[in-house]
C-alpha cells in the first residue's frame, strides 16, 4: 500500500476545515525509527489507542541492525488500513534527514511527527486539533500553521522526572510567534507538533543547516504563519541512554553553573550554529519574507559578525536577540562585546 492510499477522507477532499469533534479530517503520524526496538511497541500502541480515530502511521526506518523493522512490519499486517511502512531504503543517517523523508512522502492535510520511544497520552491529537481548528477559524486554511505542546519528562520505566519540560528547561512557549525568539532558541518539541498542509509544502526545503526538523519548522511557521500553543502536556517524554536528543536531567551545581558561564564555547557555538539557519532561511524563502523578517534576519548576521562591539551589542538589544533566562542574555551580552561570533 502506498502512502497516499490510507482510508479515510482528507480536508482538501471534503472541503471542511480541522474539526476533532467529528474526526473527518485524516491526520497522518510520520514515525522515524533507528535501533528502537525497546519502546517501540509502547509507543505505537499509544499512537493508535488515540481517542482521535481518523488517524494513520506512516513509518520509515533508518537501516536499524536491531528489530525495528520485524515490529513495524507486525504492525502493518495487523492494522493494514492505519499503519504503512515505506520502502527500505539508503540510510539517511541522520533522524532530520529520516524525518524529511516521511515529509516528502506523507499526502495527508495534517501530520504529527513521533519519536520512536515515547507514550502519547490518549487525547494528544485530539486537543491538538481542537487547537488547529481555533488557528483555521481566526487565519484560514491557506496560512502554514502550526500546533505544539507541553511535555512530561519522564525516565525508562516511565517515572516523572520533570512535570513540564517548559519550566524545566526554560522554554517560553508563547514567544512562538517572535521570530527573534525562534532563531536563537527552539521552542518546539517535534513529538508535540502538529501542521497543516501549507506549512508541511513550505518545509519540504529543508537546507543541510537545519539543525533538526522541528526548529526548521517551527522558524517558518514564525516568518510565514501563526502558531497555537497547548499549556497541558501530551507526551511522556522518555529519557534514557540512548536519545538522540533530550533535556539535561542532573541537577547542577552553583559552580558547574559557574564554569559555564564563564567558558562561553557553547554559546558561541550555537550562535555560529543560528547563522547558519539564518543564512539558509534568506538563501532557501528570502524572496518570499515580508520586509520585516528579512530586515531581522539580516541584522542576527551583522550581530554577530560587526567590527564593532557598539554594533553587535546594540543589534542584540534592539532586535531583542535574547534566549530564555536573565544569565543566559548576560552572558550572550558579554560574548559580544569581547569578540565577534561569527
Amino acid at each position: 500500500m502506498k502512502a497516499h492510499e490510507f482510508s479515510g477522507r482528507t480536508t482538501a477532499e471534503t472541503g471542511q476545515k480541522a474539526d476533532a469533534t467529528d474526526t473527518s479530517s485524516t491526520v497522518e503520524v510520520l514515525l522515524a525509527t533507528y535501533n528502537g526496538e525497546r519502546f517501540l511497541r509502547e509507543q505505537i500502541d499509544s499512537i493508535l489507542a488515540q481517542d482521535y480515530k481518523n488517524l494513520c502511521v506512516l513509518a520509515r526506518d533508518d537501516g536499524s541492525s536491531d528489530g525495528t523493522t520485524v515490529i513495524l512490519r507486525e504492525y502493518e499486517q495487523r492494522f493494514p488500513d492505519r499503519f504503512c511502512v515505506m520502502p527500505t531504503g539508503a540510510p539517511t543517517g541522520s533522524a532530520k534527514n529520516n524525518f524529511l523523508k516521511l515529509m516528502k512522502a506523507s499526502a495527508s492535510e495534517y501530520v504529527c511527527f513521533s519519536d520512536q520511544d515515547d507514550v502519547w497520552l490518549s487525547d494528544k491529537v485530539s486537543r491538538s486539533m481542537r487547537a488547529m481548528a481555533t488557528l483555521e477559524s481566526h487565519h484560514g486554511t491557506t496560512t502554514p500553521l502550526l500546533v505544539f505542546t507541553d511535555l512530561r519528562v519522564v525516565d525508562d520505566a516511565l517515572e516523572t522526572l520533570h512535570e513540564s519540560l517548559w519550566k524545566q528547561a526554560g522554554v517560553k512557549p508563547e514567544r512562538i510567534n517572535d521570530l527573534a525568539a525562534v532563531l536563537g532558541h527552539n521552542i518546539v518539541t517535534g513529538c508535540t507538533a502538529l501542521v497543516n498542509r501549507r506549512l508541511l509544502d513550505i518545509s519540504l526545503k529543508m537546507p543541510e543547516e537545519a539543525v533538526m526538523h522541528d526548529s526548521w519548522i517551527a522558524l517558518l511557521a514564525s516568518a510565514f504563519g501563526a502558531s497555537e500553543m497547548v499549556r497541558e502536556k501530551t507526551v511522556l517524554y522518555r529519557q534514557h541512554d540512548r536519545n538522540v536528543v533530550g533535556i539535561d536531567t542532573r541537577k547542577k551545581s552553583t559552580w558547574e553553573l559557574l564554569a559555564r558561564f564563564l567558558e562561553g564555547e557553547g554559546r558561541i557555538l550555537q550562535w555560529k550554529t543560528n547563522e547558519k539557519v539564518a543564512e539558509a532561511m534568506l538563501r532557501v524563502h528570502g524572496r518570499d519574507l515580508c520586509p520585516k523578517n528579512r530586515k531581522l534576519l539580516e541584522a542576527y548576521l551583522r550581530c554577530g559578525r560587526s567590527d564593532s562591539r557598539i554594533v553587535r551589542v546594540g543589534t542584540m538589544l534592539r532586535y531583542r536577540f535574547f534566549r530564555p533566562g536573565v544569565l543566559r542574555n548576560v552572558a550572550t551580552f558579554v560574548d559580544l562585546w569581547r569578540k565577534k561570533m561569527g
